[in-house]
């Protein structure tokens, strides 16, 4: 029987605590987190069935500090899983819970998460949206020769996809902040 496994598996920014789940719902099933990688693709080891909690935080800059960072969480309990975009993993036996299962204190904790992926991840989507995506629209809409018509389509395909991960993000952040305040 193989060792490892890999699965193919979609979250979108907002979707850590469906990525948590997931990785419960694996380790339970008796395949323990390793890594994950663009795009998608989680890798997983063969390991004892058990019911671990599973966490994410979004924090670039504690990539920074990432040894203090690390021994903050473990002073809690937790063990560092990995790391992926911007996201540091965390587990933790659910017989080590001692009534708390998140790593968020409380609401506020989780809408500076939010406020950390706004930051770290949809600015930088807003500037190229707004310095790459639109002006190349404009002007490819503009052309008159055959190739303009090819990019012009690949460019309302990134424009759309674009508009598309602005809305989610946002319906998300506004569910959040309803939902925490």
């Amino acid at each position: 029987m193989k060792d490892t496994k890999r699965t193919l598996k979609w979250f979108d920014i907002t979707e850590y605590e469906k990525e948590a789940e997931y990785l419960c719902k694996m380790h339970k099933e008796g395949w323990r987190f390793l890594k994950a990688t663009i795009p998608g693709i989680y890798k997983f080891e063969k390991c004892e069935p058990d019911d671990v909690v599973y966490q994410l935080d979004y924090n670039q800059e504690g990539s920074e500090y990432k040894a203090e960072y690390i021994q903050m969480f473990s002073d809690c309990g937790w063990e560092y899983a990995g790391e992926f975009v911007g996201y540091s993993y965390f587990r933790k036996p659910l017989k080590d819970m001692k009534g708390e299962e998140e790593i968020f204190s409380d609401e506020a904790s989780k809408l500076e998460m939010m406020d950390r992926v706004y930051k770290g991840r949809m600015i930088p989507l807003i500037v190229m949206f707004l310095c790459c995506i639109c002006p190349q629209l404009v002007m490819q809409a503009a052309g008159n020769y055959t190739a303009n018509t090819v990019l012009f389509w690949m460019f309302v395909v990134l424009f759309l996809l674009y508009l598309l991960i602005f809305y989610r993000f946002a319906k998300k952040y506004k569910e959040l902040k309803q939902r925490y305040n």
